[in-house]
Parts: structure tokens; sequence; C-alpha cells
């Protein structure tokens, strides 16, 4: 059995993480204080199908997938929050509120060193193992980014080229009319999801009602849900 870290709570790390804790000792660390939040993805998947070995029947009814032509739209926080407890559950050690000081390589192992987590504000584990998403979720706020070197011989999910995109929630009412470089999905409850690489070049007659800024992919079969659980499976062949 090995020692696995997941940097990050992104869905493709939870998935990884979901397919790992069976065979490994899987331990999941997070700068934020709940997995999934601040959103930092579209939540639009191609086949919503792909979710089903992740989530319960009331699981999926929960997320109130919403269908588009093509695809399906849900709130990708819920989605985050929903595979975090699902793989706890199973056995994953999750740390929110918790960030890497150091990573050091001895010889096959990794010593790691961080903080906010455990009996006391500071610990240490080492793993055989690390996946690291760390720049696929949010930052968090202030000084409280991970510490540690980039040229470290560590795994991440891949994604192809990724630019900054603006994505913000809105009245689907609001929708009608946009911009033709504006990708936009609708979800329950009659609200819109609305993405533009860069920055906003539209905004929607009564505002938005969330908005972030997330580096996505160039590719845009590689900013779905679906990009995200291929990317999770493929990750965990690559460590067994």
């Amino acid at each position: 059995m090995s020692r696995i870290l997941c940097i990050g709570g992104s869905i493709a790390n939870l998935i990884t993480a979901h397919h790992m804790s069976s065979k490994h000792e899987v331990t999941l660390i997070d700068v934020h204080a709940e997995i999934g939040m601040p959103c930092s993805h579209p939540g639009f998947i191609l086949e919503l199908d792909l979710l089903k070995p992740y989530m319960t029947e009331e699981q999926m009814e929960f997320l109130k997938p919403h269908s588009n032509e093509p695809g399906w739209g849900l709130r990708s926080e819920w989605l985050n929050k929903l595979l975090a407890l699902n793989v706890a559950e199973q056995g994953v050690n999750i740390h929110t509120r918790t960030r890497i000081t150091s990573i050091e390589k001895k010889d096959e192992e990794f010593l790691v060193s961080f903080q906010g987590a455990g009996p006391t504000s500071k610990s240490n584990l080492v793993f055989d193992n690390i996946i690291d998403a760390s720049t696929h979720v949010p930052p968090a706020p202030g000084a409280l980014q991970h510490t540690f070197e980039e040229t470290l011989p560590l795994l991440s999910p891949d994604f192809g080229v990724r630019t900054e995109w603006f994505g913000g929630t809105t009245l689907t009412t609001d929708c009608i009319e946009l911009p033709e470089a504006c990708w936009r999905f609708d979800r329950s409850g009659g609200l819109s999801e609305v993405w533009m690489e860069g920055t906003a070049s539209w905004a929607p007659q009564h505002g938005w009602i969330e908005q972030i800024s997330s580096p996505l992919s160039f590719n845009a079969s590689q900013r779905t849900i679906d990009a995200q659980i291929t990317e999770g499976k493929r990750l965990f062949e690559v460590v067994t």
C-alpha cells in the first residue's frame, strides 16, 4: 500500500482519490476552508452518466443537472463537495485550511511539512507519490499559499495550454443575446453560467449573481467536467 498525497481539491484530484482509496493510503490537502469553495470550474458536463460511479442516485438528484443542447449544466461547487464527502467516507484523509510549507525529496519518498491541520499547528508526513493540482483550485487569500519548489518531480493534471477566463452566474432571461465570444450554458432555477476568455466583455442587465476568474484550457473539450473525470482516471493509472 502506497502513501499518496493529493494537493488541491479539484474535480480531477477527487476522482483520482476515489480510485486510489481502495488500495492506497490517500491524503488530500487544500488551503481553503471547504472543498469546492470558492468555485473554480464551469459546471458543464457532456455525458452525465460519467458521474454515476462517483455519486448516489440521491446525490445526482441533488445536483439538479439541467439539460442543454448538448450536455448538462450544474453547480460545480456542489459536485466538488459531494465528491469530497464520498472519498472521505472511503477513508481518504482530508485536511482543509492547510498550507504546505515545504516538500523535500528523499530517495524514493517525499517529506511534506504543512501547517494548519493535525493535532498541532505544524506537522510532517511522508508520501510515496504526490499529485499536485494546487494551480487548478483558486488561490487562497493573503499569504496562505503552498510554498514548495516547482522543480520537484510531482504529477499534475494536464489540460493543455490554459488562459485566464471570467465566469459569471446570471439570470437565464438576461442571456437571450450574447456576444459570439461568450460560452453559455443553463443550470436549474432559471440561472445560466457565462464564460469569457480574459476579462468580462459583456454584462447582464440585472448584474452578476456570482463571478470568478479562473485559468481554463484553450481547448473547449478540456474545459468540461468530462475532461476532469478522464484526467483523474489517467492520473490514477499513472500512479498504479
